[in-house]
């Protein structure tokens, strides 16, 4: 457009100036009343046409400002958008990065779980063997977690079993470290039925005592339960070395025998 409106105002200049020198040459009684008409209809469009040109030069400011704060507009964003991009990649780099981290712990962890199993499964079988050499009371106590190992292995997560088996073998070392006085229905020779008093030492001893003191013995653990014998000589030692348990009696040596046939 304002191409088109300087080349229209090069060709007004031109043809002002055909008619200037005409003008200058001759009177001005000697043109008609057309020409004059049309040599100011020529100027008339001639201002009209600086007037365009200059408004047109004014409105191409405008743009042009325009233009320039949106291309710089442009430009931030532009830059804000690479940094954009860049921190995604970063990001994305990073989460690469601990993806293959984790892969590789996944891959750790389902080795050590597949050990743990093998693990696990030997001591669920163990225990299971083990079962009845415990004293009665300790079995007592463990049933609920010893009835767990014989159900499905499906049943139950691995982490479940682990720490089933973990606290079977946490109370059977406690119990193995210290003595315990239990009150039992035992069978002994001939398979009499007595109610005794019990004093187990740890897993491997014990010793026992009916009400009256008339029969004592001692115990020891075999794979059908455990067997008990009588010993008419322990009674005495039996009965003060419960006395002493349960601190009816001073603190004092009381001898049994270990080792007995």
């Amino acid at each position: 457009m304002i191409k088109w409106l300087i080349g229209m105002k090069c060709l007004i200049k031109q043809y002002l100036l055909a008619f200037a020198l005409p003008i200058a040459a001759y009177p001005l009684g000697a043109y008609s009343a057309e020409l004059l008409d049309e040599t100011r209809t020529t100027i008339r469009e001639w201002v009209e046409t600086e007037q365009a040109i200059s408004h047109e030069k004014s409105q191409w400011r405008e743009e042009r400002a325009s233009l320039t704060t949106l291309l710089s507009i442009l430009r931030a964003e532009e830059e804000t958008l690479n940094e954009e991009i860049a921190l995604a990649q970063d990001i994305a780099s990073r989460a690469d990065e601990e993806r293959l981290v984790l892969v590789e712990q996944l891959s750790s962890y389902q080795e050590v779980s597949a050990l743990l199993e093998v693990l696990i499964s030997d001591y669920e079988r163990q225990l299971k063997i083990i079962e009845s050499y415990l004293p009665q009371v300790l079995r007592s106590e463990l049933q609920p977690r010893l009835n767990r190992l014989q159900q499905e292995r499906t049943s139950h997560s691995l982490s479940e079993r682990t720490q089933n088996v973990l606290n079977i073998l946490a109370e059977i070392e406690s119990f193995d470290s210290r003595i315990t006085l239990a009150s039992e229905l035992i069978s002994v020779e001939q398979d009499q039925s007595i109610e005794a008093r019990i004093l187990y030492l740890g897993l491997s001893k014990a010793f026992f005592v009916n009400e009256s003191a008339t029969i004592s013995g001692y115990g020891s653990p075999f794979d059908t339960g455990w067997q008990w014998r009588t010993d008419e000589t322990l009674s005495g030692s039996i009965v003060r070395a419960i006395d002493v348990y349960e601190t009816r009696l001073t603190p004092q040596l009381v001898t049994l025998p270990l080792k007995v046939d």
